[in-house]
C-alpha cells in the first residue's frame, strides 16, 4: 500500500517539472517574473529569448529596481542582451529599439561627453529600428521621446531635437497601437510636459480603461493612475 502511495506523489511531481520547463522567458515576462525571464533568456541561443531578457533587463529597471546603483547593473545588462540579439540577427529591429531603450534611461548616469555621444547614438538605434520595421509603435514613441527629452533641456537643437516633433510622432504610434496601455501612459506623460492638461488626461484616462492582459501592462496601468492623480492634484 505504500508503495502504491508514492506514485501518485511522483506523477504530481513529474507534472510540474514539466510544467515548469514550458514556462518559456515571454511567459515569465508576462507574469511579472523579470529577473527569471532575463535569466532564461539571456541563457538561450534563440533572438527571441535574449530579446525577451533585453526587455526583461529594461523593465527591471524601470519599475523594480530600488537605487541608482540596481538601475545601472540592470540597464547594463539590457544593453548587453540586446547587442547579442542583434549579433543573432542584424535585422532584427526589437534589438535596436530594447538598445536604444536602455540607452535613453542610461544617459542619465553618465558624464556630459559621454551624453554628447549616446543622444546620437539612441537616435540612430531608433530610427534603424524603424528602417527594419516601420511598423515598430514603441520604437516610434522612442523617438518621440527622445525629441522631447533633448528639445526640453534646451540643446536640442544641436541633434535636430523639436518638441514640434512630439504629437505627430505619438499620433503616429496610436494608428499603429491604439489599444497600447504603455503608448498612451507615455502619451499623457508627454503631454503633461508639454503643458497640454486636458490632452494628457484623456490619454491617461484612455490608458487605464484599456484591458490589461499581463504585469508589463499592470505596471504601465499603474504608472498611468499615478501621472493621472498629479494631474488632479491643485498645483
Amino acid at each position: 500500500m505504500r508503495a502504491r502511495a508514492v506514485w501518485p506523489i511522483l506523477i504530481v511531481l513529474a507534472l510540474a517539472g514539466a510544467l515548469a520547463q514550458e514556462r518559456n522567458p515571454r511567459a515569465l515576462l508576462n507574469e511579472g517574473e523579470f529577473a527569471a525571464a532575463w535569466a532564461a533568456g539571456n541563457a538561450s541561443s534563440r533572438t527571441a529569448d535574449v530579446l525577451v531578457a533585453a526587455e526583461a533587463a529594461n523593465l527591471t529597471a524601470q519599475y523594480r529596481a530600488q537605487t541608482d546603483a540596481e538601475r545601472r547593473v540592470w540597464l547594463e545588462r539590457a544593453q548587453q542582451a540586446a547587442r547579442r540579439a542583434i549579433a543573432l540577427d542584424q535585422e532584427s529591429a526589437e534589438g535596436y529599439y530594447q538598445l536604444a531603450h536602455a540607452q535613453a534611461e542610461a544617459i542619465r548616469f553618465v558624464g556630459v561627453l559621454a551624453k554628447l555621444g549616446l543622444a546620437s547614438e539612441i537616435k540612430r538605434n531608433l530610427e534603424r529600428a524603424l528602417e527594419l520595421d516601420p511598423n515598430h509603435a514603441r520604437a516610434v514613441i522612442g523617438l518621440a521621446l527622445w525629441h522631447l527629452q533633448l528639445a526640453k533641456r534646451g540643446f536640442g537643437w544641436l541633434y535636430g531635437a523639436s518638441l514640434g516633433e512630439v504629437v505627430p510622432l505619438f499620433e503616429w504610434a496610436l494608428t499603429l497601437e491604439p489599444e497600447s496601455i504603455e503608448i498612451r501612459k507615455n502619451y499623457g506623460f508627454a503631454l503633461m510636459q508639454l503643458g497640454r492638461r486636458e490632452a494628457a488626461r484623456a490619454q491617461l484616462e484612455r490608458a487605464l480603461a484599456l484591458p490589461v492582459r499581463s504585469v508589463p501592462d499592470r505596471l504601465h496601468h499603474d504608472r498611468a493612475a499615478e501621472l493621472l492623480r498629479k494631474l488632479r492634484t491643485p498645483k
